[in-house]
């Protein structure tokens, strides 16, 4: 497996444990490798130590530059397509809805909506967990929190599951309903993260319309899609280890504590494409000007010199030193809420669907290359009401 090219690696579904076996033969070669990669040379940075280090200098690495070249041409300017002093003020400006202490007005809505998704299929019996909720629950969530009419819900999911794709009508759409809809919050502001953004100033700097459609694009990119992939994990790993999920039934702060692993043991976000303009050295490795990085966030947060037999789903280990959510100015702003829907998502349905069992272990798999995800979660469970 280790002999797999990179290029071809990422044309796999890598389902399961191939990922890791694949990272693991790579590893032995250096804590910096240098790999093909989408026709031409990527330097794939797999210990933990040196991601650290990249992820904090953004001299070298700057991270702006991945998300001009792959997402500004379909999503817009937001504040990751910027460095120094502007990211910093844009970041000001967009964040704010995100930190803990505004998060806790949102919080009380996550258990309701997802008990309402449960509803709609308790007396079922069997389902596929990702189809009915997963890959629903955090674009509702967000669409709630940017004060979207419930009876227009599934038409924003849509265009929020079509802009993924880069589908320029379905973005047409999108701005058409969004302008006036933005146009009204100016003028009436709600306590919704819409209004938040259109009225944040900074230093008398406020956003732009297309600015906030670029944000609000990048919420559903950014947030829903990488939840939606730890959500169905999540379920995926409780669902397989049943000593674990004993636990959680039983004690008070087990799900916390599974939370936090998966984020180490099988992070959404699995290998990030990064660019080095200047260059520089790594680890004791020379990247050249203009070079192509893979920072494996799943390489390093199995990095053994940190984690005592990575590959195990061990709730009680120390967690800290994982890289999920990156280091440095670039770090994700949304992990406080991508806690809180994991945690309140799988508490309901552990609650309402009894006796829940994982019907196809191989097709549940977590499967993809840079994201990464149960795709499928077929189950089943005692039916209720």
């Amino acid at each position: 497996m280790s002999k797999l090219r990179a290029d071809e690696a990422a044309e796999l579904s890598f389902p399961g444990p191939e990922m890791h076996a694949w990272l693991h033969g790579l590893r032995e070669k250096g804590p910096v490798v240098e790999v093909p990669f989408a026709g031409e040379t990527a330097w794939l940075i797999l210990s933990q130590t040196a991601l650290a280090t990249a992820f904090k200098d953004e001299r070298m690495f700057p991270a702006g530059e991945h998300y001009k070249r792959v997402l500004e041409p379909s999503q817009g300017p937001t504040f990751q397509g910027r460095e120094g002093r502007e990211h910093h003020l844009l970041r000001s400006l967009a964040t704010p809805a995100f930190r803990p202490r505004a998060l806790r007005s949102w919080q009380d809505e996550l258990s309701p909506l997802a008990h309402e998704m449960v509803d709609r299929f308790v007396g079922e019996g069997r389902v596929d967990l990702v189809e009915r909720f997963t890959k629903i629950y955090p674009f509702l969530v967000i669409s709630r929190m940017l004060g979207i009419p419930p009876e227009q819900e599934d038409q924003f999911h849509g265009w929020a599951t079509a802009m993924l794709r880069f589908d320029p009508e379905a973005n047409r759409e999108f701005s058409e309903y969004m302008l006036p809809v933005m146009a009204e919050r100016r003028r009436q502001p709600g306590d919704d993260v819409m209004s938040g953004l259109l009225h944040a100033e900074v230093d008398g700097r406020r956003f732009s319309d297309e600015e906030v459609l670029a944000h609000v694009r990048l919420l559903f990119s950014a947030g829903a899609t990488t939840t939606f992939d730890a959500l169905g994990t999540l379920l995926f790993a409780l669902l397989t280890h049943p000593d674990v999920l004993e636990r959680v039934h039983s004690e008070e702060d087990a799900l916390e504590k599974a939370v936090e692993e998966l984020f180490r043991w099988e992070t959404p976000v699995a290998n990030l494409p990064r660019w080095t303009l200047g260059g520089g050295e790594l680890a004791g490795v020379e990247i050249p000007p203009q070079s192509m990085l893979l920072f494996s966030i799943t390489g390093a947060n199995h990095d053994p010199e940190f984690f005592t037999e990575p590959e195990v789903f061990d709730i009680d280990r120390d967690t800290r030193a994982k890289l999920t959510f990156g280091l440095g100015s670039h770090s994700c702003p949304g992990f406080h809420l991508a806690r809180n829907e994991l945690v309140e998502a799988t508490r309901v349905l552990l609650e309402r669907l009894p006796e829940l069992q994982l019907e196809d272990e191989e097709v549940a798999q977590p499967r993809g290359f840079a994201l990464r995800g149960s795709q499928s979660l077929p189950v089943s469970f005692r039916p209720g009401s």
